[in-house]
């Protein structure tokens, strides 16, 4: 995975935020992330539908998954030990409009409260500042509350649509609702600067006439509160 703006992928880590690490899914996640994707309460939170996941298929899905060139899935981790908490990452990846999907799965009881939105601060400094993207977009399910106070709440995303009775839930139909964020709306963020500094590095230069986190403005961070209980961030591609 190339780094333009300086960060190092380790085996540890790759981003590092005030709760989480990122870094690339590896084959010792896998039996984590089968009993992650195959965790009812998890599933019920999120917009897709699978069949459930076997062990065995896991290396198989894995270089796949790195094969693809519109897909980069990170692991949650304990920034310590290294131990995987949840699933994050882009899918859906359009080079030339500059977008992707993200969501964001967590084990329930595995990350400390604030994990969920530290990690997608992560994912959108490492987007909209390393990958080169604009926009990024997901879909979540109204009931699926820590969800939404994570994304719209405390990261700046906007509900951009409705998608009626689109989703079946323990027999009953569910709405799907749009959500999404351009670069412009995460630079208006307060935590922004911390966070491109935490993907990018300090910036060595800065820009005459414009603001924003390319010019590395001092900005007191915000407090990114109560994401802890996130199972899925409502997309079907989080697998």
């Amino acid at each position: 995975m190339c780094h333009p703006c300086g960060t190092i992928a380790t085996r540890s880590t790759m981003l590092n935020g005030r709760l989480v690490g990122l870094r690339p899914t590896r084959t010792e996640d896998l039996d984590f992330l089968a009993d992650l994707a195959n965790l009812d309460q998890v599933r019920h939170n999120v917009g897709g539908w699978h069949w459930p996941v076997a062990r065995e298929t896991q290396p198989e899905w894995l270089r796949r998954s790195q094969a693809d060139q519109t897909v980069q899935r990170l692991t949650v981790a304990d920034p310590v030990t290294d131990e995987p908490w949840g699933l994050t990452g882009l899918w859906e990846i359009d080079w030339h409009n500059r977008s992707a999907l993200t969501a964001i799965k967590l084990m329930p009881g595995a990350a400390p409260r604030g994990a969920g939105s530290d990690a997608i601060m992560l994912v959108m400094a490492w987007s909209f500042y390393d990958v080169g993207l604009r926009r990024l977009h997901g879909s979540i399910l109204p009931f699926n509350t820590a969800s939404l106070g994570a994304y719209v709440r405390n990261c700046g995303w906007r509900v951009e649509g409705r998608d009626r009775e689109a989703v079946f839930r323990r027999g009953e139909w569910h709405d799907l609702l749009r959500v999404g964020i351009l670069r412009a709306d995460f630079d208006a963020l307060t935590a922004a600067e911390e966070y491109v500094e935490r993907v990018c590095g300090p910036a060595t230069s800065t820009i005459p006439g414009q603001s924003g986190p390319g010019v590395r403005l001092a900005v007191a961070p915000d407090g990114l509160e109560g994401a802890g209980a996130i199972t899925g961030a409502g997309t079907a591609r989080v697998d």
